[in-house]
């Protein structure tokens, strides 16, 4: 009787061998048939609107089956971009979790250059260059300002004249478009609550005059040809020349 359950212990033992052993070489086969890559996660939680810096985020391998497709496997790609979300520590990147400096699709702020402001200027089919302006485009600011002086005799002179505000502004946004591929989406002109708009690109310290110039003037856009760098030394230009030029003849 115990040789019985000697040689069914035997016998069952072999059994259990082969069947663990049979599993462990399929498991072994499935691990080394997956495929692993490495992605870009975040060392920490990087907050809403923050500058992504190289020691934020590091490379993790992952089991490339379980991985989201769109997210970041090179370092390089994510430095330097902004976030749009609060990501968690160790979640993986998205590319929808971060805009570059020229993403139009994320909004008017993530193409503002760095140290300089948006500001937004009203126009029309005159200052605006007959809404043939377009985002990405250089163009020069101009202001007619009708200005009074007060002369030695007491009495007050009222004169028209015209000056450079800015040259070389970059054209972030006509209306509310942000590409430059669909051009000027021109306003109803049946509506009085909303008028035609160009928005710049402005150091902070010219935003100041450009300001005053639309509130108290009349300003014009003049358009530059996209290869012309060079800037121009005009001095301001009043109504009267004309009569001198005239006078002068």
């Amino acid at each position: 009787m115990n040789r019985k359950i000697i040689v069914w212990t035997v016998i069952l033992t072999l059994v259990t061998s082969t069947a663990i052993i049979y599993y462990l070489e399929s498991y072994k086969k499935s691990i080394d048939s997956r495929e692993y890559i490495q992605v870009v996660v975040t060392k920490q939680t990087i907050p809403n609107r923050t500058k992504i810096t190289h020691d934020m985020v590091e490379l993790a391998t992952k089991d490339k089956e379980y991985v989201h497709p769109n997210t970041f496997t090179d370092i390089k790609s994510v430095v330097g971009t902004i976030s749009t979300i609060t990501i968690a520590k160790g979640d993986e990147v998205l590319k929808d979790y971060t805009a570059g400096p020229k993403d139009i699709t994320k909004g008017l702020a993530f193409i503002v250059p760095e140290d300089m402001r948006a500001i937004t200027v009203p126009v029309n089919e005159v200052s605006g260059l007959n809404y043939l302006v377009r985002p990405g485009d250089m163009v020069d600011v101009i202001v007619t300002l009708n200005l009074d002086e007060k002369l030695r005799d007491g009495t007050t002179r009222s004169f028209l004249q015209s000056n450079y505000v800015l040259q070389k502004v970059f054209v972030l946004a006509t209306n509310d478009n942000l590409g430059y591929d669909n051009g000027f989406k021109i306003q109803d002109s049946g509506s009085s609550s909303k008028k035609n708009t160009v928005t710049l690109a402005v150091y902070p310290e010219h935003a100041l005059p450009l300001a005053l110039a639309s509130d108290y003037g009349t300003i014009r856009l003049l358009l530059r040809n996209p290869a012309d760098n060079d800037l121009t030394s005009i001095k301001p230009f009043l109504l009267e020349n004309f009569i001198r030029k005239d006078e002068d003849r």
